[in-house]
């Protein structure tokens, strides 16, 4: 029965943040409708290291050695650094599907750098689960239709970019965080990551227009830094202690799925059948992953 909770408490732990995920692209669409990329990102990583020193001294988490506190700063560089920075400058390019689409693509380099760094072995059941839910993502993304178009090629491939860059966070930081307490671990990670986005938007926040920060777009950020950051990424690097990465970045494949639902709700769309077929493809996915032995 404890075995049974705790694979259930896991896979709520990895659904939540792929819900709280799908709605960041909704929030962060419209946070950078008003704010540079460069500003956002610097507040989200600010704020949400000011939330961790706070959770982490009130709770009196423990921090990580010496060692372990240097891989969370390269862990960093590639889970914050790259990884937001891409996204949003991605996101200011493109739309919110294709945004969705390509970082659905985070398992197949997650599984790709596990393989690489011998954390994992590639069986038929990972394979075949893998290539149900890529297959989930092409239908969606209608890529029997799809062609480079120039308008969102920028943002795409800077999308690609942070699916590839928080792929390697998820393999790195596995191995440090069988040993961690994932809040102190995640507030270091966010302390370093800080420090880069305020190099790279310190700037652009500190000249931004106050008047611009209304009611709405504040509640929009509250929930950003606070679900789709500071909960989420404590989330992974929990998950992260308790299986393989893998099986943790294999969820990203519902991403898609949650931000089509969004459109449907927000945006007037209609389900469709290909959207029915792709759901299926991206939830056989999940069942063949979740198959393995619990102590995946």
């Amino acid at each position: 029965m404890p075995a049974q909770t705790s694979q259930s408490r896991l896979r709520m732990a990895l659904i939540s943040v792929q819900v709280l995920f799908g709605i960041n692209y909704l929030a962060s669409k419209f946070i950078i409708s008003s704010l540079t990329p460069g500003a956002w990102a610097a507040l989200r990583t600010g704020g949400a290291f000011i939330i961790l020193v706070g959770i982490v001294t009130l709770g009196r988490h423990t921090l990580p050695s010496k060692r372990d506190i240097a891989w969370l700063g390269l862990g960093a560089f590639f889970g914050i650094v790259l990884n937001q920075g891409l996204f949003l400058e991605g996101l200011a390019r493109t739309t919110i599907s294709r945004s969705a689409l390509i970082c659905s693509q985070i398992p197949t380099f997650v599984l790709l750098f596990s393989v690489i760094s011998r954390q994992e072995k590639l069986t038929p059941l990972k394979a075949v689960g893998f290539a149900a839910g890529i297959s989930g993502v092409l239908v969606l993304l209608e890529v029997d239709q799809f062609n480079l178009d120039a308008t969102y090629l920028a943002g795409d491939l800077m999308t690609l970019g942070n699916a590839a860059s928080f792929a390697l966070f998820v393999v790195l930081s596995r191995r440090i965080m069988s040993q961690n307490d994932p809040w102190g671990a995640t507030a270091v990670v966010f302390f370093f990551g800080s420090l880069g986005m305020m190099i790279y938007g310190g700037h652009d926040l500190f000249t931004t227009d106050t008047a611009l920060f209304t009611p709405m777009l504040m509640a929009a950020m509250a929930f950003v830094i606070l679900g789709a950051t500071v909960l989420t990424y404590y989330l992974n690097l929990w998950a992260v202690k308790r299986t393989q990465a893998s099986r943790v970045a294999i969820y990203i494949f519902l991403q898609p799925v949650i931000a089509s639902v969004l459109g449907i709700a927000f945006r007037g769309e209609v389900i469709t059948g290909r959207f029915l077929l792709a759901t299926v493809l991206v939830f056989a996915a999940l069942s063949l992953r979740d198959r393995g032995p619990n102590t995946d």
